[in-house]
């Protein structure tokens, strides 16, 4: 039987994640940037975030992995583009370093023994069954 009660960390990563999403909107809102293109950009992708969320709030496996390969595109993204961004839009570029910065806390969080433990936990009666 799955365990029920999911972990302080994992819920607290989950918490980061949602703050980030929440930072990066207040910071593409601060960076003037309103094409149609970019709109849509950050409103799919915060769907795409929303929807692993649950997924792993649900104790699906596969979806932390999914949403910390899209916290490290993130971080390559914020990595690779920090200096031109700065000069352009300082304010937004540093709202967009602290939430990397929060990010990698939840990125830490999912993958914490007790956060495995968990995982483990509701993958394993998935797997006993013939």
């Amino acid at each position: 039987m799955p365990v029920k009660r999911r972990p302080t960390t994992l819920l607290n990563a989950l918490r980061l994640v949602v703050l980030c999403v929440g930072i990066e909107l207040l910071g593409f809102a601060f960076s003037g940037s309103y094409s149609v293109g970019s709109v849509l950009g950050v409103l799919l992708g915060s769907v795409l975030v929303y929807g692993l969320l649950r997924l792993v709030h649900q104790g699906i496996y596969w979806a932390r992995f999914v949403l910390a390969g899209v916290i490290g595109l993130g971080l390559l993204s914020s990595l690779t583009s920090f200096s031109a961004a700065y000069s352009l839009h300082p304010g937004a570029t540093v709202i967009d370093f602290i939430s990397t910065l929060i990010s990698l806390i939840a990125l830490w969080l999912l993958f914490t023994p007790q956060s495995n433990a968990w995982f483990r936990a509701q993958r394993a009666p998935k797997l006993k069954q013939p």
